[in-house]
């Protein structure tokens, strides 16, 4: 009976082990998550990526003529790093705010991720197509617009979320 419960809580260590090593390995944010830094307060967002979620601020760049605030996933190993870009945040008409959000990952399966997300969402894929550098799919629903790009070596990407 010692022997069987011995087994039982190795094999549920091992488990356990296993389930947080895939866990550690997924991307930082679900496709959800990322719609929903569109319309978060500045705030808000700091609160989330950096208490909630690790990310560490790298401060503001210029992308096409747009400011962005930059935030890096605290993966140590850089190969598998993700940074998240977030432009200025717009007035609408209706009186909310969005902003652009841009995620950027050095590893296929977060992408892949991503791209199944999108699709088992309430999006509906418009285009899928290719130019001389990535792959290109764009989801489209009343409320996002979201295109990924996957680069041909499958090795990086990114994906632009953008509030209607």
């Amino acid at each position: 009976m010692v022997f069987i419960t011995i087994m039982i809580k190795k094999y549920l260590f091992a488990g356990i082990l296993l389930f947080a090593g895939m866990v550690c390995r997924a991307q930082s944010l679900t496709l959800e998550e990322l719609q929903g830094l569109t319309a978060m307060t500045t705030d808000q967002v700091h609160n989330f990526l950096i208490i909630n979620r690790g990310f560490k601020p790298l401060g503001r760049i210029i992308l096409n003529g747009r400011s962005f605030e930059q935030f890096k996933s605290n993966r140590i190993d850089p190969a598998i790093a993700e940074t998240i870009s977030l432009g200025q945040t717009n007035q609408l008409m209706s009186g909310n705010t969005t902003r652009q959000v841009i995620y950027r990952t050095l590893r296929f399966q977060d992408l892949n991720s991503l791209y199944t997300q999108a699709k088992r969402s309430t999006m509906t894929l418009v285009f899928e197509g290719r130019d001389a550098y990535q792959n290109i799919y764009r989801f489209d629903n009343s409320l996002f617009s979201t295109v990924i790009n996957v680069s041909l070596n499958k090795k990086s990407g990114t994906v632009q979320l953008d509030e209607k």
